[in-house]
């Protein structure tokens, strides 16, 4: 008698949850299911109670099981033919994890290909930029984490929390999201709220990056609440319609696969022009922290390596980097929503 492998019993119940979704809000029989995969009903059984275990609302009756078409689940064997290199996959998505960047570092040092995706509905040590914790409510956000191995020098990959995020934004105005625009160097706002965050990290020799790691998290749906911020924190269904996640999921790696592909191709001009119009600090009135003390000053825009320029009487500064805490696009008579902390 054979015993599936943990892949095996993942890809079969992911194939049920497919199912399921595929007819959201419809009786689906165990019975179809168990013929279409080639396995019993007990199996399908089994799998949709261990589906249900995780959290998935799914009305198992004698019937037949129906999936509440309001769950919004990310099921890898729907997105993955729907990916594209440079950023094709393989993805894994499990409904709770530490963090996703700590888990895609160890696959990135094991060998794991570019674009390998690493998701979670849930993460209990999610992190952003200096440590600050990432706090999100089970299933309402798209946190994953991709896999890159840019062919690039160590001092010109400082672009790439910009390239990720010119791409990230380029996904958001195709899914209908208003007024994207992003603070330097990894936030991205819409309507005046922070909508996503990014974390990269990278592990390089002086000549060569050997791998980096992407980390992104969108809020889809409802955010909790955080204090001590510098952006009011937001989500896409407040401020627009929700999109699905998984669909979300397939536009954001398509957008930013094109934005990294180019970048590594033709050099960082394009992921410049494209900041500069979706630049939040452009114009603003900024105060920074920054290793010699704080400095304020008016935003610049970036230069060719993803450094913030920020201009003062009498000086200019090149930053890679920096903590921005405060924002007043107001104060130097550009349009915008008043003062941000």
């Amino acid at each position: 008698m054979s015993v599936d492998s943990h892949d095996d019993v993942t890809a079969r119940r992911d194939a049920v949850l497919a199912a399921l979704a595929a007819k959201a809000g419809e009786r689906v029989s165990g019975g179809a299911i168990a013929r279409d995969l080639g396995c019993s009903r007990a199996a399908v059984h089994r799998h949709v109670e261990a589906l249900r275990a995780e959290g998935l609302p799914i009305e198992a009756t004698r019937a037949g099981y129906v999936l509440d078409p309001a769950a919004d689940p990310v099921i890898p064997a729907v997105v993955m033919p729907l990916l594209a290199s440079p950023l094709a996959g393989p993805v894994t998505w499990t409904p709770e994890i530490g963090s996703t960047n700590d888990d895609a570092a160890e696959l990135a040092r094991d060998g794991a290909p570019e674009g390998t995706v690493i998701g979670s509905d849930h993460q209990t040590a999610g992190r952003g930029r200096r440590g600050r914790a990432w706090v999100d409510a089970p299933g309402e956000a798209l946190m994953y984490t991709v896999i890159l191995r840019p062919r690039v020098s160590p001092i010109d990959a400082g672009m790439l929390p910009l390239v990720i995020a010119v791409g990230l934004a380029d996904a958001l105005d195709e899914v209908g999201v208003p007024d994207v625009q992003i603070a330097w160097p990894n936030d991205i706002i819409a309507s005046g709220v922070k909508v996503a965050g990014i974390l990269c990290e990278l592990s390089a020799d002086q000549e060569r990056v050997t791998w980096a790691i992407a980390g992104m998290g969108i809020n889809v749906g409802p955010v909790p609440e955080v204090t001590s911020t510098r952006w009011t924190a937001g989500s896409l269904a407040s401020i627009g319609p929700r999109p699905r996640r998984g669909e979300l999921l397939v536009t954001a790696l398509a957008a930013i696969g094109r934005r990294y592909e180019a970048w590594i191709e033709h050099g960082p001009s394009a992921i410049v022009a494209a900041f500069a119009k979706r630049d939040h600090l452009a114009g603003a009135a900024i105060t920074l922290d920054i290793a010699a003390g704080p400095i304020s000053g008016v935003g610049g825009g970036i230069d060719d390596l993803g450094r913030l320029i920020v201009e003062e009487p009498g000086a200019r500064h090149t930053l890679a980097s920096a903590e921005v805490t405060g924002v007043n696009r107001g104060a130097v008579g550009t349009e915008g929503s008043g003062a941000h902390q």
